[in-house]
């Protein structure tokens, strides 16, 4: 269930834009083994984004949002997404940066009318790994 929010400062052309988020899911689901089609990527171009009071020079901000994530993980993604969005976008790594947050608890994750504690059977107390274990995903 990753969420990941994309935010920059300069405007792009949509078949650009889909190619960012193709490969940002391509390598979250790569990365961290997350089935394709639960993993959300939102871009969004030409917001109010500046890196060190530079408004002018392009950056990003990108946040992602999931379950349990170790330090290898983030590393990869830290490093694969940094190179996506140099390539396609034109931000160098040093003008972003990638905010990684975890759910710690089931229930405050909602999809298809559901939260995930119903979804997966488990109760809320449960880390995410075992809840994920006992589901079977």
């Amino acid at each position: 269930m990753p969420f990941v929010r994309i935010e920059t400062n300069h405007e792009f052309e949509q078949d650009v834009i889909h190619e960012v988020i193709t490969q940002v899911t391509e390598q979250v689901h790569t990365q961290k083994g997350d089935p394709e089609k639960m993993i959300l990527v939102v871009v969004n171009t030409k917001v109010n984004v500046a890196f060190g009071g530079d408004y002018d020079e392009p950056a990003a901000v990108v946040q992602l949002l999931n379950l349990k994530m170790s330090a290898e993980v983030t590393k990869k993604l830290t490093e694969s997404i940094s190179d996506i969005l140099l390539e396609k976008f034109n931000v160098p790594a040093n003008r972003m940066y990638i905010f990684f947050q975890e759910f710690t608890q089931m229930h405050l994750v909602g999809w298809n009318r559901k939260i995930f504690t119903e979804i997966l059977g488990v109760e809320d107390l449960e880390t995410p790994e075992v809840a994920l274990k006992k589901a079977g995903a």
